[in-house]
């Protein structure tokens, strides 16, 4: 399996962070977000956000996006999944809306850099992660600048969502990250090219290499030996290769 650095992962989060802007936008223009969050009580906020963009006469539409994305990131991190099945079952187009900015932006970053499933799987949890720690850190430094701010933040969100503000941003990224990854994986997949493994060549030792090849002078020397009668000539008593002359009555050997 294609493993993928800590560059790329940090780069795929950085991405996949700024992907989610307009993907959130999406929901926030097109899927009605606003009013299957807030039960109808807002209808048609995405009219009225383009029609002030309208009036300020320059760079309308690049402000309708910035603006519409940073208000659909508000409401998919403060409103979890699981709220939406629970309270909402029956509003399918709220869970679709709430759902679908985290896939298309997991699925998007995962085409653009993850090479394997693990690989979009990694790319997803990057993607929630770098959202998660700036968000833990900007609500803990409130907490202790302005301890009213954060009681008000969390008391809005228990009458909310249930929970406490960190918590619910934390749940909302988290599971928003689960349902992307899914995806993610998908598309690694289709991208995942695993390539053929290379035999493992054991090396032998080759025992006829390791026997070194006789040379003339040790077969002259083994021919002479042989030709050598291993008894004594004079006394007929037994002699070794190695004596030269007789151990019994000292004879040359011959």
């Amino acid at each position: 399996m294609l493993k993928i650095g800590k560059k790329r992962v940090i780069l795929s989060g950085c991405a996949g962070m700024c992907c989610l802007l307009p993907m959130a936008y999406i929901s926030f223009r097109f899927l009605n977000l606003t009013g299957g969050v807030t039960g109808g009580l807002l209808e048609n906020f995405e009219d009225a956000l383009s029609s002030i963009t309208d009036l300020i006469g320059f760079g309308g539409p690049f402000l309708e996006i910035v603006a519409g994305g940073f208000i659909g990131m508000a409401m998919i991190f403060l409103f979890p999944i699981h709220w939406c099945i629970y309270y909402r079952p029956e509003d399918v187009g709220l869970i679709i809306a709430v759902t679908v900015p985290w896939i298309l932006c997991c699925a998007i970053t995962s085409g653009l850099f993850a090479h394997s499933p693990r690989g979009g799987i990694n790319t997803s949890l990057a993607i929630g992660f770098g959202y998660m720690i700036p968000l833990s850190i900007i609500y803990l430094v409130l907490a202790v600048a302005f301890p009213l701010g954060s009681a008000v933040l969390d008391g809005l969100l228990l009458g909310l969502a249930d929970l406490p503000f960190l918590l619910a941003i934390l749940t909302s990224i988290f599971e928003g990250c689960l349902v992307g990854a899914v995806f993610g994986a998908f598309i690694g997949s289709l991208k995942y090219k695993p390539g053929k493994a290379k035999p493992k060549i054991k090396k032998v030792k080759d025992k006829e290499a390791e026997i070194s090849e006789p040379t003339f002078e040790k077969l002259g020397k083994a021919e002479e030996a042989e030709s050598i009668s291993p008894f004594c000539t004079n006394c007929g008593a037994k002699l070794t290769p190695s004596d030269d002359f007789c151990t019994n009555c000292g004879q040359k050997r011959k």
